[in-house]
C-alpha cells in the first residue's frame, strides 16, 4: 500500500493542487488544548511533588524530571506508531518530526519556553539557595540546545543513529 497524496481542486481560482500530507504523529501537537494539557500535566507533577517536600524544591524536581522524562519522549524515541507513515519518519525523533521539521513554529516554540519557564520556577522558587542549580541548568541548557535547527537530525558521536 502506498501514500498517495489527493488532489484538490482550489475553489478559487480552480486550480487543481495536491494537499499536504500530514504527520498523524505529531499533527495532534498543533492543538492548543494539548498544550493545555501538557501544562496540566506539568503542575499536577508539581503537586504530587510539593505534596512530599516544600512547593520550592518541588519546582526543582519537576524541572528534573520534565528534562529527563521530555528528552527520552521528544528527543530519543525514534519513528512513528501510525501504520499509514510506512517507516518514513522511522530515522526521525518525535521532536524532528513535529511541524515536518519546520523551525518557529507556535508549536515548537511553546515545548522550547517549558523547559525555560521551570528553569526559572525553579531556580526563584528557592531563592537560587538550597536547589541544586548545577543539574537545572544542565538540563536547561541540554533540551534548548536539543532544540535548536542546529541540531535537526544530529546524532552526536552516532549516538541513537540507528
Amino acid at each position: 500500500m502506498t501514500i498517495t497524496t489527493p488532489v484538490v481542486t482550489s475553489p478559487r481560482s480552480g486550480v487543481r493542487l495536491r494537499s499536504v500530507v500530514t504527520n498523524k504523529n505529531t499533527e495532534w501537537l498543533n492543538e492548543k488544548a494539548a498544550w493545555a494539557f501538557y501544562v496540566i500535566l506539568v503542575v499536577l507533577m508539581w503537586l504530587v511533588l510539593a505534596s512530599w517536600t516544600d512547593p520550592g524544591m518541588a519546582w526543582s524536581y519537576t524541572h528534573l524530571l520534565h528534562g529527563v522524562i521530555s528528552y527520552f519522549l521528544l528527543h530519543w524515541n525514534k519513528g512513528s506508531p501510525i501504520q499509514e507513515d510506512q517507516g518514513i519518519h522511522d530515522n526521525l525523533t518525535f521532536w524532528e518530526q513535529i511541524d515536518d521539521g519546520v523551525q518557529g513554529t507556535a508549536t515548537r516554540k511553546f515545548f522550547t519556553c517549558v523547559p525555560v519557564v521551570l528553569f526559572l520556577l525553579a531556580s526563584h522558587g528557592t531563592d537560587y539557595r538550597r536547589q541544586p542549580l548545577g543539574l537545572n541548568l544542565l538540563v536547561v541548557v541540554v533540551l534548548t540546545i536539543a532544540k535548536t535547527s542546529g541540531m535537526h537530525k544530529v546524532r552526536i558521536l552516532g549516538i541513537n543513529r540507528d
